[in-house]
């Protein structure tokens, strides 16, 4: 990843475009023309092997990857549109998102919504819980992930780190 992109930033705009206003016109075009043009590919950006995300939690290993993508659908769909305008970079992460959701249901069979890990899960949910990607019924895999976290199944019936189910769940 080029010294110059600040994940950082990602991550802000990304907790800007989950609130009710419009983001600014910096927002926008550092979502539609610095991210892609820096990061071109985001399945070869290297990434750091953990974060401080803004919801006061810490992200590491693989997991930032996922947080990173979801952070991109949930900022490129604010700035862009229900279906990021047409960007080819964002419509890249929004398939690369789906088909690791899709993996870990008919792969591995993990339940509907899941993604590999409870922090991935609750990563992808917001993005869901926003309709950001047009291949699933976004609505019924919020639910799912919802019931999950609810009901204390599957990754989440151990111990969770409460500060990301409460920024994922809000």
């Amino acid at each position: 990843m080029p010294a110059n992109t600040d994940l950082s930033e990602v991550w802000n705009v990304a907790e800007r475009a989950r609130g009710h206003g419009k983001l600014s016109h910096a927002d926008t075009t550092f979502i539609r023309d610095r991210i892609p043009a820096a990061l071109k590919d985001v399945r070869a950006v290297a990434l750091p092997k953990s974060v401080k995300h803004p919801g006061g939690f810490t992200v590491t290993g693989a997991s930032v990857g996922t947080f990173l993508r979801s952070a991109l659908l949930l900022a490129g769909q604010k700035a862009l549109g229900k279906r990021f305008d047409g960007s080819p970079f964002y419509e890249q992460v929004e398939q690369d998102l789906a088909f690791g959701i899709m993996r870990s249901h008919f792969h591995l069979g993990y339940p509907k919504g899941a993604h590999c890990c409870g922090p991935c899960t609750l990563a992808v949910y917001p993005v869901l819980a926003a309709g950001a990607i047009r291949y699933f019924d976004n609505a019924v895999l919020a639910k799912a992930i919802e019931r999950m976290v609810a009901e204390r199944l599957w990754r989440f019936a151990g111990a969770t780190n409460e500060r990301m189910v409460s920024w994922s769940l809000r």
